[in-house]
């Protein structure tokens, strides 16, 4: 009798494993739809998405580029899905930076010079920099020179580095100064390398003022103190700017150098969508968004549903216009 229930209940429990089976190891495909109620709209008109359907989660890019949205926008991100991933572009990348004279009459036996590498390998001993070669690109600058007054910035210009797009590199100041006097410097400061590219109106920032922090720096000349330890006596100073001096009683000739991290000119922010339906949440009866500039975009919605099995994803694009008012 036993063997007769097994034996029935057993193609069952086969075709209920089978059914679970199916229900884990499958991604179901999203079924929201996007509607908008018209297709053109005013600059500063507010725009409603409207969405119907389930998925897990639902992401929206807007269609716009980096740009200017004026007193009511402000500073607008890219949120394009084609540049979801962009990491670089060539474009036109500029590096500038202010530079002033800390001391009189420096051009006598002080120099400070900007130079290049790509082979450098991040070791900053004196070694490790001589180890590696380096272009001197400090005629594309304009420097302080003698006549400028002490203290009075001096505006490098625009300097041109696409000719280094798509490959890292190194950028450094040198200073150096001859013995027989006291050793005054120069001072760094507005240091911006930004890449300006054509699918975008605002140029991507790469580094300010606040990436001196990710200089390294190093000197030829080290000072003993009463316990024994050694540390750099004269280097470059960071901070908001970079600043660096000689020796006081200039009794050697001196040499110090301030080396940004690698850098890849061409470098851009990938564009972003807005997450606006997570796991745990409905998907929202619509979305409101404000353009700020004329135009035609394209607006993206990509929905998803996931499992530890993979993932479904659906991608749905709408054509804007918006107009001037």
């Amino acid at each position: 009798m036993k063997r007769n229930i097994i034996r029935n209940l057993f193609p069952a429990l086969v075709a209920a494993l089978v059914v679970v089976s199916c229900q884990v190891d499958t991604v179901t495909e999203s079924t929201v739809v996007t509607r908008l109620e018209k297709n053109v709209y005013e600059v500063g008109e507010n725009v409603r998405f409207h969405f119907s359907g389930e998925a897990d989660f639902v992401t929206i890019f807007t269609g716009v580029d980096n740009y200017n949205g004026g007193t009511m926008g402000g500073t607008i991100k890219g949120s394009r899905y084609i540049y979801r991933n962009r990491g670089r572009e060539n474009g036109s990348p500029v590096l500038s930076f202010n530079c002033k004279k800390d001391g009189d009459n420096l051009e006598e036996y002080a120099e400070i010079k900007l130079l290049l590498s790509t082979d450098f390998d991040g070791d900053i001993t004196m070694e490790g920099i001589k180890r590696a070669t380096w272009l001197d690109i400090s005629e594309k600058a304009k420097w302080p020179v003698e006549g400028t007054k002490k203290g009075v910035n001096v505006n490098s210009g625009a300097i041109d580095l696409s000719e280094w797009n798509g490959r890292d590199i190194y950028l450094a100041f040198r200073y150096t100064a001859k013995k027989g006097q006291k050793q005054e410097g120069y001072t760094i400061s507005s240091f911006n390398l930004n890449n300006t590219v054509e699918t975008d109106a605002l140029p991507y920032t790469i580094w300010t003022n606040a990436s001196f922090a990710k200089c390294g720096t190093t000197t030829n000349k080290l000072q003993e103190d009463q316990t024994g330890a050694i540390f750099p006596a004269y280097q470059w100073t960071l901070g908001t700017s970079l600043t660096c001096a000689g020796m006081p009683d200039g009794k050697e000739d001196f040499e110090s150098w301030v080396i940004t991290s690698p850098v890849d000119p061409s470098q851009v922010i990938p564009d972003y969508g807005t997450l606006i339906k997570s796991y745990s949440e409905v998907v929202p009866g619509f979305y409101d968004y404000t353009y700020y500039k004329p135009g035609k975009f394209t607006v993206t919605v990509v929905s998803r549903n996931a499992t530890a099995f993979g993932t479904e994803e659906s991608v749905q694009n709408i054509e804007i216009e918006i107009v001037e008012k």
